[in-house]
């Protein structure tokens, strides 16, 4: 039961970010659009933030679950990519909602199972450290989130396939390298 409310409190916010700006959903507008108390959305959430934070983890870990082995990271990134290009609104109203620095955090955490997965099969066979796949991780992590923080920025503009497209040839086909390089 904890669980079907939560997911209906996650649901009910992301219609309203299709709809509103982030920085005018408040809790009142949530457990209206959901029907639940606010005793119960603050059961759950701590608030809208913390809300959201739980929205991105979902979805990345939807996004997750859908890598099959051996899959190469660039379909992770298409599916990241069709992530947001599906929900531009949404993404438009979070990005001028609140600070850059919050919603590149909120990015990160979401995105590090995603690329350590797709590093850690590019690695299999070589030896390479922790801490040097971690390096690797957030190189590419930031890299990527860069540019789609760009993207948003300048208002969405620009072919987020042609984005993806550059993406890989800089820095997915040379992993395998970089990991042989760095191996112990």
């Amino acid at each position: 039961m904890a669980q079907l409310t939560k997911t209906a409190i996650m649901d009910a916010f992301v219609r309203l970010l299709g709809q509103t700006p982030m920085e005018q959903i408040t809790v009142q507008a949530i457990t209206a659009e959901c029907g639940i108390s606010r005793n119960t959305f603050y059961y759950h959430y701590g608030d809208i933030y913390a809300l959201l934070k739980a929205v991105l983890q979902r979805d990345m870990d939807l996004l997750l679950v859908q890598r099959r082995p051996g899959e190469h990271g660039s379909e992770g990134l298409r599916r990241l990519f069709a992530y947001v290009s599906g929900r531009q609104r949404m993404v438009c109203h979070i990005y001028s909602g609140m600070g850059h620095a919050e919603l590149e955090e909120y990015l990160i955490e979401a995105t590090h199972d995603l690329f350590m997965a797709y590093i850690r099969d590019t690695a299999e066979g070589l030896s390479p450290s922790e801490q040097d796949m971690e390096f690797i991780c957030c190189s590419y992590q930031f890299m990527l989130i860069g540019m789609l923080l760009e993207w948003v920025r300048r208002g969405m503009k620009g072919d987020l396939a042609d984005l993806l497209e550059r993406a890989q040839r800089l820095f997915f086909h040379g992993t395998r390298r970089i990991l042989e390089e760095n191996s112990q």
